[in-house]
């Protein structure tokens, strides 16, 4: 590995960041290439990331000067990438949380290439040089840490609250409306708070002032056609909408909002990456590793000391649960005595 002063006086033109994850992973992972932006200012970024994630980023500026798709799924993939690489001429390849595809690929190309390779391994407990590799952290602040250990200044420490994700219009502004977004879908179904919660809020913002306007962002996916049917059969309100919207105009429609209420998702991480005030609903999982944000700026409901949630880890892994008392005890009505002064804020 070379050493980190030598590598900071390389003329270093190319960069490449990877992060082989889902959208809301993707948009946590700007904070380190803003973080990284800071380092070598001068020097091209290069974001890389799944394909269907990529679209998300189509009409949104980052600090990074380019979005690519990055996809591994066959050696058609890995011949396509090569040359997609040798055409950006990479002088560096830096992996946040790195998978076991992308490593082969990548300690290959790199090598092949005699181009630096760092990355950082989420999953280990220790056995690398990362700084505090194992501590459960912001998962920002994870990502920040491998950055600093292989490319930072070390008297410059960086803490995630100082590198807030960011996304801005490529053009203009975004105007914000009296709406809304309720985000309902999950990776799994503990995280997700009740459906019949989601419409009984509408239903008291509804009756508060029905001028404003809530929208429910799904996929088309049979996952989430399946809650739209049950959100439909649970009766939404007038001013209650489902919407599909494409990733690359998603961001735009995220970002018209004033307010976010919902599960810990890539929708919320979206919301808050365009400027939104996020309200999110936390169950198995604890807020302080998935939500790393400034909890005065975007608040969280969370239930504190549940045995069950810490019986065989830090967070309860379960996909589904009978009781789902980490979020069925966080009531309709105290999420809007909560967000009533948000909503007096609308007029």
């Amino acid at each position: 590995m070379e050493n980190k002063k030598k590598l900071m006086e390389k003329n270093i033109k190319n960069i490449l960041i990877v992060k082989n994850r889902a959208m809301g992973d993707s948009i946590m992972g700007l904070s380190t290439v803003s973080y990284l932006r800071g380092l070598y200012p001068e020097s091209k970024i290069y974001y890389a990331l799944p394909g269907w994630i990529a679209k998300l980023y189509k009409n949104v500026k980052t600090d990074a000067d380019e979005v690519i798709a990055f996809d591994l799924k066959g050696m058609k993939d890995w011949f396509a990438n090569w040359k997609k690489l040798d055409g950006l001429n990479i002088d560096l390849v830096y992996e946040m949380h790195q998978s076991g595809r992308t490593a082969k690929f990548f300690k290959f190309y790199t090598f092949w290439k005699r181009i630096p390779y760092f990355f950082h391994n989420h999953h280990l407990k220790s056995g690398t040089k990362v700084f505090d590799q194992g501590v459960i952290k912001a998962v920002i602040q994870r990502d920040l840490d491998g950055v600093y250990t292989y490319l930072g200044n070390e008297d410059g420490y960086p803490k995630y609250l100082d590198f807030e994700p960011l996304m801005k219009p490529l053009s203009g502004e975004w105007i914000q409306e009296k709406k809304i977004i309720f985000g309902v879908v999950a990776t799994r179904e503990t995280k997700m708070w009740p459906l019949n919660f989601y419409v009984s809020l509408a239903r008291m913002i509804y009756e508060y002032n029905p001028k404003i306007k809530i929208e429910i962002p799904l996929s088309q996916s049979s996952a989430d056609l399946k809650i739209k049917e049950q959100l439909n059969e649970l009766g939404l309100p007038n001013n209650t909408h489902i919407v599909h919207y494409g990733l690359d105009v998603l961001p735009e429609k995220i970002a018209q909002a004033k307010l976010y209420i919902g599960n810990d998702t890539g929708i919320k991480h979206l919301a808050i990456a365009t400027g939104v005030k996020s309200y999110t609903l936390f169950g198995p999982e604890p807020p302080n590793e998935w939500h790393p944000y400034d909890e005065m700026k975007h608040p969280y409901f969370y239930r504190e000391g549940l045995e069950c949630r810490t019986r065989d880890a830090h967070y309860c892994g379960l996909s589904t649960c009978d009781s789902m008392i980490c979020l069925n005890e966080i009531r309709p009505e105290f999420v809007f005595s909560t967000i009533k002064r948000d909503l007096n804020e609308f007029n």
